[in-house]
């Protein structure tokens, strides 16, 4: 059997390869940045952006590494360093990125309960 297909279902995963650790990791367990069409470099949550991708283990030990050794302007094929405020506002992207992977854990959608009296509270 395959490393790639899970023991329960034999459902083939996807697995991708961190730029900085060189660790291959099943795709929902890694964070992609995606180089856009316009130019534009961002974290793309969900892994479906158009553009060149280059994925990450999620920890801020992580990202700033591959910040600090240039390694998104490579895998990205950018040609330039990123700035300051690039740098910056990836960041704060990233860091979003996480708070909201904690919250959805593998982009499972969120489902809400609400009783029937509650539901005719916020209607009315």
């Amino acid at each position: 059997m395959s490393e790639t297909k899970t023991k329960e279902n034999n459902k083939h995963v996807p697995m991708r390869t961190c730029i900085v650790m060189h660790k291959k990791l099943p795709k929902s367990e890694l964070l992609r940045i995606v180089k856009t069409e316009d130019g534009k470099v961002s974290v793309d949550l969900k892994g479906k952006l158009k553009g060149r991708g280059a994925n990450i283990i999620p920890e801020v030990a992580v990202f700033e590494q591959a910040i600090k050794k240039g390694m998104f302007e490579r895998a990205l094929k950018l040609g330039h360093k990123f700035s300051p405020a690039e740098v910056e506002s990836l960041k704060e992207e990233f860091l979003d990125a996480l708070e909201e992977r904690k919250f959805r854990p593998k982009n499972k959608p969120v489902s809400i309960r609400v009783d029937k009296e509650d539901l005719e509270k916020i209607q009315s």
